[in-house]
């Protein structure tokens, strides 16, 4: 059953239709191609036009979840075809609106009194400063083996914001103690700080709300958007590859997820042997984004990913499972033992799919492999796709182009975190990392 949600309030549906506009209308039309091939049944999507975004005009309602989102009104389809909700969709007029089942594995149900619980959170703070699009992830929300149940964590939320620097402006003002001395500066220099540093992420740590103690990290929703169609710094997309609470939601945001989610099941198909387990693939493909993430050596739980995904194996099964029976290279043998097709041209076209960062590095560890072994490179491009996507070391390759796109947002990010949090909260938040790695299971 779906679970309410935070409404969008009219100040939020002014902010959200003020800037873009002028693009809507070209953004949207040229948003979904629909050509299709025996590879993947779902549609190749224009990534360029869905990145442009759309704020236009947006008549928010709750969906069958109760999360928010606009109102649906398709256009006639290209072709006549049953809609496939977890991609594929008619072309709408603009953006804000989505089949009301589009997307539908990605709203996790969670216990209903933590539902309550965070719910009050982000309607707390959303009602003086207007959220976009909300998330809430990590222990706090979802349980992981080997964390102690009677601990109560610091929860973290994520909250997608139109205008970042009027969006701190406003919350300054209702909540100045959630900054440290980085608010006395003002909410341009905040804002500064969050889009110009790191990966666009500004956190304020150790903040209580309601009687919870929480994390919250403000994002423009333009960075958020092309974090998970590019794969730019695999941030806040890595963590979406995992199982999350969303508390507001966003049609431009949930779409742009889905794609996010088929790359991540794309990669970790390209990085896994012909028969592998349900299990199996869902720890490659949470453990994606902390390739390269030096903190992952320094304070946190070394069978983090392990953990996570042994102990939400059914959230995970709730998201992927989905994709993976519109994916006609995979086949399951059983429950829980799956099978994929191994033909060069199919891996190729996985291959294709990628975000074109990630493409573009692997292409650059494979032609630089070979250049060091005096072969020659292959210059038709589907030729040299089936190479490289049939490659021995193509595991090496994506596993490398990932720990890159990881590894400099990650540092940045927490030595901006001094900055957001300051020097005091940092050193807790130090602390309590450590304290979770020394307390580890040997």
């Amino acid at each position: 059953m779906g679970q309410p949600s935070v409404l969008l309030s009219g100040q939020e549906r002014f902010i959200h239709s003020s800037s873009s506009s002028a693009q809507s209308n070209a953004a949207s039309a040229a948003a979904v191609d629909t050509s299709s091939d025996n590879v993947n049944s779902t549609n190749n999507i224009n990534i360029s036009a869905i990145n442009k975004g759309n704020n236009s005009n947006r008549n928010s309602r709750s969906n069958s979840h109760g999360t928010t989102t606009g109102s649906f009104a398709g256009t006639s389809p290209v072709r006549q075809r049953r809609p496939n909700y977890i991609l594929d969709f008619e072309v709408p007029p603009d953006m804000s609106r989505l089949p009301p089942k589009f997307g539908d594995n990605q709203h996790i149900d969670i216990d209903a009194e933590v539902w309550e619980r965070l719910k009050s959170v982000v309607d707390t703070i959303h009602h003086k400063a207007p959220i976009r699009y909300a998330f809430a992830y990590g222990s706090g929300v979802f349980a992981q083996r080997g964390y102690d149940g009677k601990k109560k964590p610091m929860v973290d939320f994520i909250f997608a914001v139109s205008h970042p620097q009027h969006w701190h402006s406003l919350n300054l003002q209702a909540n100045p103690h959630h900054y440290s001395f980085m608010g006395k500066l003002g909410s341009k220099a905040v804002a500064m700080t969050q889009e110009r540093f790191g990966a666009g992420v500004y956190f304020n740590p150790f903040v209580e709300v309601n009687g919870m103690t929480i994390k919250y990290g403000v994002v423009s929703i333009d960075t958020l958007c092309n974090d998970l169609l590019n794969w730019e710094t695999m941030y806040i997309s890595g963590r979406l590859h995992k199982p999350v609470k969303i508390l507001i939601d966003d049609p431009r945001t949930r779409l742009s997820n889905q794609v996010n989610l088929f790359n991540a099941t794309r990669v970790a198909l390209l990085m896994l042997p012909t028969k592998f387990t349900s299990e199996e693939l869902f720890t490659k493909i949470a453990g994606l984004s902390y390739m390269g993430d030096f903190r992952m050596s320094i304070g946190e739980n070394p069978h983090k990913v392990q953990n996570i995904v042994k102990g939400q194996l059914a959230q995970f099964h709730r998201l992927f499972d989905p994709l993976l029976a519109n994916l006609s290279n995979v086949t399951t043998l059983r429950e829980g033992f799956l099978e994929q097709n191994d033909d060069p041209l199919v891996k190729s076209r996985t291959f294709q799919k990628l975000p074109p960062k990630l493409k573009k590095g692997v292409l650059y560890r494979y032609h630089s492999a070979l250049s060091k072994a005096g072969v020659e490179i292959v210059k038709e491009e589907g030729n040299e796709l089936q190479s490289v996507a049939t490659a021995p070391d193509l595991t090496v390759y994506l596993g490398k182009t990932v720990h890159s796109i990881v590894q400099i947002p990650a540092l940045t990010q927490s030595v901006k975190g001094i900055a957001s949090a300051g020097v005091v909260k940092t050193g807790k938040y130090g602390l309590e990392k450590l304290g979770k790695w020394w307390s580890r299971p040997q």
